[in-house]
Order: structure tokens, then C-alpha cells, then sequence
């Protein structure tokens, strides 16, 4: 098992960055990779939806699906995958903080078979990966007008 956490205090009210990070279809402007995001059957995140995910990485297009299985409102959200090419489960956690929302990022990976033997590298990958994606968010969330943009 993998696990990597990427944190970042973004300076902008709590409300507004959930409102975002919690609504896994803008994952294509902040997570590298991410081709597309949607939902199945549902225009907004809930508890129980399923979500597909095209991601382009190492030259290669994969898709996994998931399902979210938390959707506390200005809190948390977690999901786990149903399918795709490394089992995965994790969650985003939102914090008030005097200088505006501490963001968290958690994702657990579980390689299996011959993807195994990959940890080191996938842990490398990964953990930079989902810094750089956290970093991404923080960027665009304090310079963007989220009002405008709605």
C-alpha cells in the first residue's frame, strides 16, 4: 500500500474552495493528467455517485471508476475506485485557518500483481504528482475570480 498526503493553505474562504475542490469535475483544471471527469446519472457530487476518470499518464490513457463515498458539505469528500489500473481510495479534507482553508489531499494506492514490484517508483511518481496538483489548486483558486467564473 501507498499512501501520499500533499497539504496546502489556500487563501480563500472555505466555502468557496469546497464549492471547487469538492466537485471532482474541475479535477481537469488543477490535476495533471486528468482528460475528463464526470458523473454518472448526476450534475452534482452526492455520496453514492460514481465517477469516471480519464487520465493520461506515461504516454498512456486509463480510466477508473469510482465511487464517493463521503460528501460532508465544507468538510470532506472521499471516494474509492470500483475499477481502473491500481485500486485506489482517498479523501480531500477542508479546515478553516486564519489565513483561509487548509486543503488536504489523501491518496491510498494498492498495487497488486506485477504493479507491485513498481511501489518505489509509483511512491515517487505520485507523491510529486499530487504535490505539484495541490500546488496547481492553490494557484488557480487565489488568482481567480470563482464569482465570474460560475
Amino acid at each position: 500500500m501507498i499512501s501520499i498526503t500533499a497539504s496546502e493553505v489556500i487563501a480563500r474562504p472555505i466555502r468557496e474552495v469546497f464549492a471547487y475542490a469538492g466537485d471532482y469535475r474541475n479535477d481537469t483544471a488543477w490535476r495533471k493528467g486528468v482528460v475528463e471527469m464526470r458523473y454518472e446519472g448526476r450534475d452534482e457530487p452526492a455520496k453514492g455517485v460514481v465517477t469516471f476518470e480519464v487520465m493520461r499518464s506515461m504516454g498512456m490513457k486509463n480510466t477508473t471508476v469510482a465511487e464517493i463515498t463521503e460528501y460532508n458539505p465544507v468538510a470532506r469528500t472521499a471516494f474509492r475506485s470500483i475499477s481502473g489500473p491500481v485500486p485506489c481510495h482517498g479523501f480531500r479534507e477542508f479546515q478553516e485557518s486564519a489565513e483561509g482553508t487548509t486543503f488536504t489531499y489523501v491518496l491510498t494506492l494498492e498495487p497488486r500483481g506485477v504493479m507491485r514490484l513498481l511501489k518505489p517508483m509509483l511512491r515517487t511518481m505520485f507523491q510529486k504528482q499530487v504535490g505539484e496538483d495541490v500546488r496547481r489548486l492553490k494557484a488557480k483558486l487565489e488568482h481567480t475570480n470563482l464569482q465570474a467564473s460560475s
